[in-house]
């Protein structure tokens, strides 16, 4: 049943993404969109209604059964949907003369050089060697981190934070409710219970393989947005990343050590996927999904007491261009005076 869920989980991400991505994008031509950013997109929404479903059960102080039916019949319920948007909307599209929805046609497709294929090849390898790592490890090593006795005791009780996962006892004094909130560790309670494996196989090795396939699909779309006519720059590009990531994680807190060490963590999360991909969207200027970037980040990690990351990353794109903006136009004065 994991191997079913874990197969199951990229057509879904895809198929969930590619949805929003019509709507919101309707009147664009899909060929400006790629296969990445579909599927990341996809992820973002999954954990949006993940947050719904349990938001609707922790406020209702129901348990963690209710959580997965809610859970349950929405990710049926948006399934169902994102398979009717896209034929509805190419015929929307078909008669008000919206560019072609249609995905990048095969003639258009160059192909590979050598060398690209060689760069591509030990990119794998390494993506590879570190999936298989998350998956044979035997423990990590995280200072402070709760999430494995969290999810353990959200299935022992039925019920969100009642009981503390280090003591076995009731909390003194609540949880704060801005960590409450954070569905991350309902998520993997969730995927725990449907496949009625062992939270510390979900927990530390399969959960982290997503996010390590997440991660490496945002900085393949980064990838795109910074050299948009250069695929062996790319290439090359994604190597450097996937290096970076295997050689870093040699002590807590190095760059690669919370992707493969955290990646059950909001954090690993939003700075190996969600900021990777926010800045590929800010560099090809699409801007109306970066909302959605900002929403679920904080749906997983609390940053700044409620600024998040992401929503700093987009603010300063922005200031950027408004300053880049506000010198051109100046420079045109000056030019008109001078003339």
């Amino acid at each position: 049943m994991l191997a079913l869920v874990f197969v199951a989980f990229l057509p879904l991400a895809w198929l969930l993404g590619n949805a929003l991505i019509t709507v919101v994008d309707a009147k664009r031509s899909a060929r400006e969109w790629f296969l990445e950013d579909r599927v990341v997109a996809g992820i973002f929404v999954l954990i949006g209604l993940a947050e719904g479903a349990y938001l609707a059960a922790m406020t209702r102080g129901q348990s963690v059964s209710a959580f997965t039916k809610y859970y349950g019949i929405l990710l049926i319920a948006a399934g169902v949907v994102s398979c009717l948007v896209t034929p509805v909307f190419a015929w929307i599209g078909k008669k008000r003369g919206w560019p072609n929805r249609q995905g990048l046609s095969l003639d258009s497709v160059k192909k590979f050089e050598r060398r690209e294929w060689i760069v591509i090849v030990l990119f794998l390898v390494l993506v590879l060697a570190q999936a298989f790592m998350l998956l044979l490890r035997t423990s990590v090593f995280l200072e402070y981190d709760e999430t494995l006795e969290t999810v353990v005791s959200f299935l022992n009780t039925d019920r969100y934070y009642e009981v503390n996962p280090l003591t076995g006892q009731p909390y003194e004094q609540g949880m704060p409710m801005r960590l409450k909130i954070l569905c991350l560790p309902a998520l993997l309670t969730f995927l725990t219970k449907i496949t009625q494996a062992d939270p510390e196989l979900v927990t530390w090795h399969v959960f982290p393989v997503i996010t390590l396939l997440g991660a490496y699909l945002a900085y393949v779309s980064l990838a795109r947005s910074l050299f948009p006519e250069k695929r062996f720059y790319r290439c090359l590009f994604l190597l450097t990343v996937a290096l970076l990531v295997f050689v870093s994680d040699y002590a807590y807190g190095a760059e690669g050590f919370g992707l493969l060490h955290g990646g059950f963590q909001g954090a690993a999360i939003r700075g190996a996927v969600m900021m990777p991909w926010v800045f590929g969207l800010c560099i090809r200027r699409k801007w109306r999904l970066v909302p959605l970037v900002i929403l679920a980040e904080a749906c997983i990690v609390w940053t700044l007491y409620g600024l998040g990351m992401n929503a700093l990353v987009s603010v300063s794109f922005l200031a950027y261009l408004g300053l880049e903006k506000l010198l051109q136009r100046r420079k045109e004065g000056r030019q008109c005076l001078n003339s």
